[in-house]
């Protein structure tokens, strides 16, 4: 009776554990490089981009140039972004909440920027503006208190060097544009598909 009742029950898990849908796998540790690129349409911008807006990067290479990684996408959002102003540097944090593979299996991941591929505002150019800025400023007010031509020279002098400064303290935006790289450290293990052959 014993035999029949344990029967009856290794028949049952055997056609549960068939039932449910088994994902071969190979062992990915944490701490492993992944390669990828900005896949959404938009950029990324100190500027422009808001928490909680998505994106999708597309993977170009991991773990060694494992081919189990190809066709994969990973998603993520905006988790903190600060637009530059006056003495105040911009900051863009990048969150990742799964990865998909090309069999459409996807699992959740974690993991820290170590690379991106973006760009700062050009800095020269808003520096020669602000020289430009404190120079009309400086001739119409140190000017005016000294008067006469030399005046007018002290006034444009002063007014340069108080506008580049000024320009080089106002800190630069940062823009991530689609096509640009961001590499990427699990910071947990991944159980990656294997490709069949001929995928």
């Amino acid at each position: 009776m014993k035999f029949k009742t344990f029967a009856g029950l290794a028949a049952i898990l055997a056609f549960a554990a068939a039932a449910l849908p088994a994902v071969a796998g190979e062992y990915v540790p944490a701490g492993s490089t992944i390669n990828t690129v900005l896949a959404t349409q938009t950029d990324l911008s100190t500027k422009s981009s808001q928490i909680g807006d998505g994106f999708t990067l597309r993977v170009t290479s991991a773990n060694g140039g494992d081919p189990n990684f190809r066709g994969a996408v990973i998603r993520g959002h905006v988790a903190d972004v600060r637009r530059a102003g006056q003495g105040r540097t911009s900051i863009l944090t990048l969150a990742f909440d799964s990865i998909v593979y090309a069999d459409g299996h996807s699992s959740p991941i974690s993991g820290t920027v170590t690379k991106m591929g973006g760009k700062y505002d050009n800095t020269v150019a808003r520096q020669a503006l602000g020289a430009g800025a404190g120079a009309a400023v400086g001739s119409q007010t140190i000017g005016r208190i000294i008067g006469g031509a030399a005046g007018g020279v002290v006034g444009i002098l002063g007014g340069a060097a108080a506008g580049l400064a000024y320009a080089r303290n106002n800190k630069a935006n940062y823009d991530l544009a689609p096509g640009q790289v961001v590499v990427i450290q699990t910071g947990h293990a991944l159980n990656v598909p294997r490709r069949q052959a001929g995928q």
